[in-house]
């Protein structure tokens, strides 16, 4: 019987009419899709809108029952059934940590008769056994030391200490990636400076062995120079010029050309013969420079005795 009175209910309400609004607006041809705590869904001829319990007149609010009182009555009973809710429910975390802790105590007694202790560290032991190999902030030196707590708490089976020790690593967890992914970059840019600085010792080792043969190709030039200039200190060079001696001819009668010489006077001279003019020297080297008032030797070879 409820249910079929629901139906006429659902006919009647999708059943196309004209709504009147608290404002007086009227919807043409308006239909309800559906049915909200505080709300209505409406197709009228303009479109699918919502309209709010407050927006509706008196009569559409008391028709779909969302009049201001029984919309407050619909509040009031889901807070209370959300508070109830929220009550039970840390009820029940209550209880499982009572649960857990007790458990964790009586597993403590248990370790403790076999002579068994967690072995907990602390941030600043994590900074201390890490000092010598690498420098770590505070936070990661935290959530490192959490993160081992939360592993020693699991490998005992103690709850509790499992259940903080993994809300503290989760806590610091953001913090510590960002730290890792800071020093990742560090260390992507240590490297490729690392790189450079290697293509630039390449680069001035290779400059320097051009250098280095440059010096010794210098070297060399100035050995061979130094040799040249003391061959052109210690070097003279003697070109001697031919000289030309003159053909002596012997004196004449005077009035006897044209006529035969008399027995009185002597026989005509005969001239020498041109001497040759000598070949030039080869160049000789001396031991320096003469001096300009050096005289010539008297028996020089290009020098002739007067007669």
């Amino acid at each position: 019987m409820k249910r079929i009175c629901l139906i006429l209910l659902l006919s009647l309400c999708c059943r196309a009419e004209d709504f009147t609004l608290a404002d007086g607006t009227v919807l043409k041809e308006a239909e309800v899709l559906r049915k909200g705590e505080e709300e209505l869904q409406i197709r009228h001829a303009g479109g699918i809108e919502k309209f709010s319990y407050t927006e509706l007149s008196a009569e559409l609010q008391k028709r779909f029952d969302l009049t201001p009182e029984s919309v407050e009555a619909r509040r009031k009973s889901a807070a209370d059934a959300a508070a109830e809710k929220q009550r039970e429910k840390e009820a029940a975390k209550a209880e499982k940590a009572r649960a857990l802790k007790e458990e964790q105590e009586a597993r403590l007694a248990a370790l403790e008769a076999a002579g068994k202790h967690a072995r907990y560290i602390s941030g600043a032991d994590v900074i201390q056994l890490c000092s010598s190999m690498v420098t770590l902030e505070a936070r990661a030196a935290e959530f490192l030391a959490a993160e081992w707590n939360r592993r020693e708490a699991l490998r005992l089976n103690l709850g509790v200490d499992t259940q903080r020790f993994t809300a503290e690593a989760d806590s610091l967890k953001e913090d510590f990636e960002q730290e890792r992914k800071e020093l990742s970059t560090l260390r992507s840019e240590l490297s490729d400076k690392r790189a450079k600085v290697q293509e630039q010792s390449a680069t001035i080792k290779r400059k320097n062995d051009e250098i280095a043969a440059l010096r010794a190709e210098i070297a060399k030039l100035n050995k061979e120079l130094g040799r040249a200039e003391n061959a052109a200190t210690n070097t003279t060079v003697v070109v001697d010029n031919p000289v030309y001696v003159p053909t002596y001819v012997g004196p004449t009668c005077i009035g006897h050309v044209h006529r035969p010489r008399p027995r009185t006077c002597p026989p005509p001279h005969k001239p020498r013969p041109a001497r040759p003019a000598p070949r030039p020297r080869p160049i000789q080297v001396s031991p320096g420079p003469r001096p300009a008032s050096a005289a010539r030797p008297a028996n020089s070879a290009h020098t002739l005795p007067r007669r």
